[in-house]
């Protein structure tokens, strides 16, 4: 019988060997295999500690008292201390406000975070409003604790202010109020404007000469009251380039109409009535333009089938409506006429987009969509190479929404295709073009980084292959292209370090590095 027994328990301790070898294998291997970086561990939170722990790091120990700011690890993570003393449990705290952070760059639910810390969140960078708020609720879920510091699409969990711009329904807004701007979705209040849209919309203010576009037709707004009313419904809006006769139409003494294809002069001031049925018209005979015959300004003839007003009287003399510049405006279509002379508010529709003179001389030489700096396109939200962009200008190209940086650069280059002009927003990933700025992060390869030094991190400079640029955040393994700052702690060969000064590029325990780099203990 007792040797039964002792048998057992040979082939017992025999068995239990082996598994242990082979966990330990298991690990080993893997880790092994992997080229993240130098030491040959991955980061915190994908592989987790090798067995036997790091040197310097201790396991925790429950029971044992801990000092704020001490590190341990657990079950293949390490924690912070961040409530001293004993606790009555092994990491990770129950919930906010315990005794154990996580070292790890995404969001965790039971870690405290403190204002100005920054999390990776369902892809997007979070930094911390309010850490009472924040302590209490999931980034992206309440803008009073948590910024999303790269994402503009609208959320009622977001703060803005005037002037914020916004992706909603794949389209972009502009804040054009200060207030209530998380509580009245974009589209159908007045708190927000469409960018790249003319579509009249009831919730906006307009003033005297703006354009819109209501059911496909132009307008544009030929008094400065009652634009809140449906265009085509009230005589603050008229249709651009119709001489037609409107119901709603406000007339005065000389006005020239047409209805019914007969046209009409008013003889004084009348709204509301029928040319044909009314004494405040008379029939008038349109007159055919005729060369070297004397024209003032104003005065208005047909000529191939169009309707001309004068605007210089001695071009208008000696020249046929519609063969030169400053001579003969044509009056009865929106559509852009290549003789007409311009003014700043005037919109055109040409090859079915709508045009407005951003720079009036060269609008009076080209044609809208042929040269720059001349007709800014206004009816879309899309880029157009020839549009002038103005700094903070937000567009669509090629499926990614871009931001002008600088504004030469932004109106010679197209987006995504040179540094330092156009900035790809509405995504937490590293962008090559991109102009980051000193504490700016950024996504890649599946970890976070933090700009260290804008200089050396921009025009190309892909995060992790270069010195003093971008340093990997959420990770107390060593990385080489890293800047450490005096006290910081980096793990090496499963060995902890704790930073004399600062360095980069100075492995820690290889020789030359003792001035830089000394083992770290909690003690």
């Amino acid at each position: 019988m007792f040797k039964k027994k002792l048998l057992t328990i040979y082939i017992f301790v025999i068995l239990l060997s082996y598994s242990i070898s082979s966990t330990y294998a298991y690990w080993t291997d893997s880790i092994a295999n992997s080229n993240s970086n130098s030491s040959a561990f991955l980061s915190i939170g994908e592989w987790g500690i090798a067995v036997g722990g790091i040197e310097g790091i201790p396991e925790y120990v429950l029971g044992e008292t801990y000092s704020i700011g001490s590190y341990v690890w657990w079950e293949g993570k390490i924690y912070q201390i961040i409530g001293g003393g004993y606790a009555s449990a092994p990491p990770p705290s129950t919930a906010p406000y315990g005794p154990f952070n996580e070292v790890y760059h995404e969001y965790v639910p039971t870690n405290t975070y403190y204002a100005n810390d920054v999390v990776l969140h369902e892809g997007m960078f979070y930094r911390v409003l309010n850490a009472g708020v924040a302590n209490s609720s999931v980034p992206g879920t309440n803008g009073a604790g948590w910024l999303n510091m790269y994402s503009i699409a609208w959320s009622t969990g977001q703060t803005y202010v005037q002037g914020s711009y916004v992706i909603h329904n794949n389209k972009i807004y502009q804040a054009v109020v200060g207030y209530n701007l998380n509580t009245n979705e974009p589209g159908t209040s007045l708190h927000w404007k469409q960018i790249g849209s003319m579509e009249w919309n009831p919730y906006l203010t307009y003033a005297q000469n703006d354009h819109v576009t209501y059911n496909g037709t132009l307008y544009y707004a030929a008094l400065g009251y009652d634009l809140n009313v449906t265009p085509g419904t009230n005589a603050s809006w008229r249709v651009k380039g119709s001489i037609e006769w409107s119901i709603y139409g406000i007339y005065v003494k000389d006005d020239i109409v047409r209805y019914n294809g007969v046209f009409y002069k008013a003889k004084f001031y009348t709204t509301g009535n029928i040319p044909s049925s009314h004494n405040s018209w008379a029939v008038y005979n349109m007159p055919t333009y005729s060369y070297n015959t004397n024209y003032k300004v104003g005065d208005t003839v047909q000529y191939n089938g169009g309707i001309y007003k004068a605007i210089n009287a001695a071009n208008a003399k000696v020249n046929f409506p519609g063969t030169s510049y400053n001579a003969w405006n044509r009056i009865d279509t929106p559509n852009y006429q290549t003789y007409n002379t311009y003014v700043a508010t005037d919109h055109v529709i040409h090859n079915g987009g709508i045009y407005k003179p951003y720079n009036l001389t060269n609008a009076n030489a080209n044609t809208p969509g042929t040269t720059y700096n001349a007709w800014n396109r206004m009816d879309i939200d899309i880029y157009q190479p020839y549009n002038t962009y103005e700094t903070g200008n937000h567009i669509f190209h090629n499926g990614l929404l871009y931001k002008v940086t600088n504004l030469t650069n932004a109106n010679a280059n197209e987006p995504g295709t040179s540094y330092n002009a156009w900035n790809v927003v509405n995504t937490s990933e590293w962008q090559p073009y991109n102009v980051y700025a000193l504490d700016d992060y950024a996504f890649y390869g599946n970890y976070a980084y933090k700009v260290v030094n804008a200089n050396n991190a921009n025009n190309n400079v892909i995060p992790g292959t270069a010195n003093n640029a971008w340093n990997r955040i959420g990770t107390l393994y060593y990385q080489s292209y890293n800047t450490y700052l005096q006290n910081n702690i980096a793990i090496y060969e499963n060995v902890a370090y704790i930073a004399l000064q600062t360095s980069t590029n100075i492995t820690p325990g290889e020789t030359g590095s003792e001035s830089y780099w000394a083992p770290y203990s909690n003690n």
